[in-house]
């Protein structure tokens, strides 16, 4: 299941998506440590969808850790933010590239 991100300049906007499940929690917390590793962004914006599921409540969860753990910055919204207006990607289009452009290690 791809994770809606957008790179904008050093943060790493996030979307959780709002019918994610206990079998599809896993997948998208790999691919967020997977983007946040890409990205190397300075911060982290996550947005949560209203009412929280158990799901997203651990992917929040497990990325504040992540954030934690590498000393970046999380903020955590429910406001939704309109993907198209920054670099937007579902996963696959900038996933092994860092935001100047340089190859992920």
């Amino acid at each position: 299941m791809p994770v809606e991100h957008a790179d904008e300049g050093q943060v790493l906007a996030l979307n959780v998506p709002p019918d994610l499940g206990v079998a599809a929690r896993a997948a998208v917390s790999l691919h967020i440590q997977r983007l946040v590793f890409a990205y190397r962004p300075r911060s982290v914006r996550l947005h949560a969808a209203r009412p929280a599921t158990d799901a997203s409540l651990s992917i929040l969860a497990r990325v504040h850790r992540l954030c934690e753990a590498l000393g970046i910055p999380l903020t955590v919204t429910a406001h939704p933010w309109n993907p198209g207006m920054a670099k937007a990607g579902t996963g696959h289009e900038n996933a092994g590239v860092g935001t100047e452009g340089r190859a992920a290690a």
